[in-house]
């Protein structure tokens, strides 16, 4: 059954990239398509833990999760950027300062290389055969501290939205994802933070379409 649930989530984000595509097919060069960086990521990332049973337990698995770590340490950070980018293409004043714009790139590449020194330069990899699902996880347990960091500000950005023009999908998936750890400590056996971190996803190219269409209303 899990198997079944990563395959749809893996086909789920590979929708949401054809529609982040779309968004930015007029403006690829834009720090708000950091985004689909992070939908490629969670692609393969959903895509290797589908596919993990069936390649079965060895060095051809294990090295094509190794990168399932790389792809996360390194663009996962990045949703900082989208979120100040969201701020600074919807004419929000205070995205506008330098002094902010410095802020939100420099956490980006704090985060980015706390990441790769903490979780990712010695990483090991063990098996993990649970409930239908084999793949490869880390043998130390990694650090909340980025994923905390991104959640808070998207959580802000979020509210921000709201106030602002009364868009409340980036909140609400922020929401739910907190709720959602919170959820996956009893809910063990279900995959239930992967289902509402494509809610998330979803909620952040809702975001995009929003700035892409208040865009428009501006030319």
């Amino acid at each position: 059954m899990n198997t079944i649930i990563y395959f749809l989530l893996a086909f789920g984000y590979f929708v949401l990239l054809i529609w982040g595509l779309a968004l930015s097919k007029n403006n690829l060069w834009n720090l708000t398509n950091v985004l689909l960086l992070v939908i490629v990521g969670l692609v393969y990332d959903n895509l290797i833990i589908a596919l993990g049973k069936f390649i079965g337990e060895g060095e051809l698995l294990k090295g094509l999760s190794y990168p399932r770590f790389w792809l996360h340490a390194l663009f996962t950070p990045t949703l900082i950027l989208f979120a100040w980018s969201i701020c600074n293409k919807l004419d929000l004043p205070w995205a506008k300062k330098t002094h902010w714009k410095v802020i939100f790139g420099f956490l980006t590449i704090g985060l980015i290389l706390y990441e790769l020194l903490t979780s990712v330069m010695n990483l090991e990899l063990k098996a993990n055969h649970e409930n239908g699902v084999l793949n490869y996880e880390s043998i130390e347990s990694t650090s909340p501290v980025m994923v905390i960091f991104v959640t808070l500000v998207l959580l802000i950005v979020g509210i921000i939205l709201l106030k602002k023009f009364h868009f409340p999908w980036l909140l609400i998936g922020t929401i739910i994802m907190i709720l959602g750890s919170l959820l996956a400590i009893w809910m063990k056996t279900f995959p239930i933070m992967n289902i509402l971190e494509i809610l998330l996803i979803t909620s952040l190219v809702l975001t995009k379409q929003l700035q892409v269409k208040e865009s428009k209303i501006v030319g």
